[in-house]
């Protein structure tokens, strides 16, 4: 999602307008009220464990929606997150929790959102309570509050639609009702025709949106593409609804000839739009497509950044054509400036894994973009996996930044680089090579498929560079079965043990936070975190202490 629906997009989640250690446990048959009394027990698991069993009695517990209601605003946010979930599994009796959970919405921990937006999909307080609250929340002016509030919404997904259809009924919401639907895509299908309803609004920016969101719904908007094409009247909407015929690869004549008359606009956004929906449409067409990929490609450099992204997006999103593209690129990247590269790349990289085979293309072609290139591939993680052969050429490369980045390209990609091995190893064995604990890290991101590094680990475990040896000890950890877990953590655990010594603060940190990778199985290393627990750094000390709960 970009920037500017992160930023504004907090809209959105209102699921009810849209949408341990071993301790003493209460028994499944306590009454209610027994276990009501156990959600103020000093002990934490057993308070955990009550709270959940009420949430598993349903509508038979609504005495305790407000006991619960008031472990909503708890200090832990574990304790909040099961609160929450329990209030859902009561259902509509935990309507007045509604305005509690809805502050959730706002909480910094990821599950405690989650489970607010679960138990409001469940509870549906319905609009009259819903829309005052949300439009409270809208005026919160911290982009923090908004981006969490949107991820949260994103998470409901499918369950937010009714909500969403009734919220755009709604003046004052329809407008973010619209950017979520088309956030969530196909599985909001059900929305197509209340959106196609929105495309008579009288408010430009409505309709505007109505129109993108129909587009996200794929084969599900066929039906309404009358509609679309009567938008290319409104000089407020014509552009949306261009690339949303563009994307449903579906053009009636009256409307091709209208298209193709834009592709001569002097509104260069309308343009290039324009002209990218004509080359998807006619991918046969080899003289249309030549004539639109030299204009898209030329306006990689207007001095509009917006054309200048658009163009990148629209080369992006073309079907595969390397005789008409690869010379048009050469031409086109000569002398390019920095900018256009980066947008070139940047929209390139928002596309997935369609957008690989063409970054592989670049790559390949243009030694001067290599490090920019390799960086974007890594940045689409496992999306990137069919470059991973072309990555491998380049881990020991001359360019040390180069083979870095090609190194922790294939670490962000992952399992799926596990081709990659055999060149990770013979790079390490490379004597002078300075990128030793990037390849050994990335070992550890491959996981079980870099089992073949094992000798390469043990022997960097025996390090006298602690950072690299902790690295070692956690790659050696991950690259193993889960049926030798535990063998494996007997000779991780003293490696990492003795990396809480080191002088170096980061390397301290880096130990903890590895023996808290380990869970249980690190319970040897408890004595010396104990011991680091004092440690004068604080990032250390918070390290240590999130080790020690790992373990315990």
């Amino acid at each position: 999602m970009n920037s500017s629906l992160r930023n504004n997009c907090l809209i959105i989640v209102f699921c009810g307008l849209f949408i341990s250690a071993s301790t003493p446990s209460p028994a499944m048959d306590s009454s209610t009220g027994d276990l009501i009394g156990l959600l103020k027990s000093p002990n934490a698991a057993a308070r955990l464990q009550a709270i959940d069993q009420l949430g598993e009695r349903g509508a038979n517990a609504d005495e305790a929606v407000q006991p619960l209601t008031s472990l909503l605003k708890n200090t832990s946010a574990e304790v909040r997150a099961h609160a929450a979930r329990s209030l859902g599994k009561i259902g509509s009796a935990a309507k007045p929790a509604a305005s509690t959970l809805i502050l959730l919405l706002k909480d910094g921990d990821p599950s405690v959102r989650r489970q607010a937006v679960k138990a409001l999909a469940a509870i549906r307080p319905g609009p009259k309570v819903m829309v005052p609250l949300f439009i409270k929340l809208m005026e919160d002016s911290d982009s923090g509050v908004q981006l969490r509030v949107l991820n949260a919404v994103t998470d409901a997904g499918e369950a937010a639609v009714p909500g969403l259809i009734e919220a755009l009924k709604n003046d004052k919401v329809s407008y973010w009702a619209c950017v979520v639907l088309r956030e969530i895509g196909p599985p909001a299908k059900a929305a197509v025709p209340a959106l196609a309803e929105k495309l008579k609004d009288p408010r430009p920016d409505i309709r505007m949106q109505a129109i993108l969101a129909l587009g996200a719904m794929n084969e599900a908007a066929l039906p309404v593409v009358p509609q679309i094409v009567a938008a290319l009247d409104d000089e407020h909407t014509r552009t949306a609804a261009t690339f949303v015929l563009g994307k449903l690869g579906k053009i009636p004549a009256d409307a091709e000839r209208k298209i193709r008359s834009n592709a001569n606009s002097d509104n260069r956004f309308l343009s290039t739009v324009s002209l990218w929906t004509l080359a998807r449409v006619h991918p046969e067409d080899k003289a249309l497509r030549r004539q639109a990929t030299e204009k898209l490609v030329a306006r990689l450099k207007d001095k509009d950044p917006f054309v200048r992204v658009m163009a990148a997006r629209a080369l992006a999103a073309l079907p595969p054509a390397p005789d008409i593209t690869i010379p048009i690129w050469e031409k086109a990247m000569e002398n390019a400036d920095a900018t256009t590269v980066r947008h070139a790349l940047d929209a390139l990289a928002a596309l997935g894994k369609p957008a690989v085979p063409r970054l592989v293309e670049i790559l390949e072609k243009y030694k001067e973009l290599r490090v920019e290139v390799v960086y974007t591939l890594g940045q689409m993680g496992p999306a990137a996996a069919d470059a991973t052969d072309a990555l491998s050429k380049l881990v020991a490369d001359e360019n040390v930044q180069l083979a870095t980045e090609a190194i922790l390209a294939l670490g962000q990609i992952g399992p799926a680089a596990k081709s990659a091995v055999p060149a990770l190893c013979a790079a390490y064995r490379k004597k002078g090579e300075k990128n030793t604990h990037a390849i050994i890290f990335t070992f550890g991101n491959i996981g079980p498929q870099a089992a073949a590094a094992e000798p390469i680990l043990l022997e960097a475990m025996k390090s006298k560079d602690k950072a690299l040896a902790i690295i070692a000890a956690r790659s050696f950890f991950e690259i193993q079965p889960p049926s030798a877990a535990a063998k494996a953590a007997d000779k991780a655990v003293p490696v990492l043990v003795a990396g809480l010594d080191d002088e170096l603060p980061e390397t301290r940190k880096a130990a903890a936070e590895s023996l808290a990778a380990l869970g249980p199985l690190a319970r040897e290393g408890i004595p010396a975190l104990k011991a680091a627990s004092k440690d004068n750094v604080k990032a250390v000390r918070e390290a240590t202490a999130k080790a020690l709960k790992s373990i315990q």
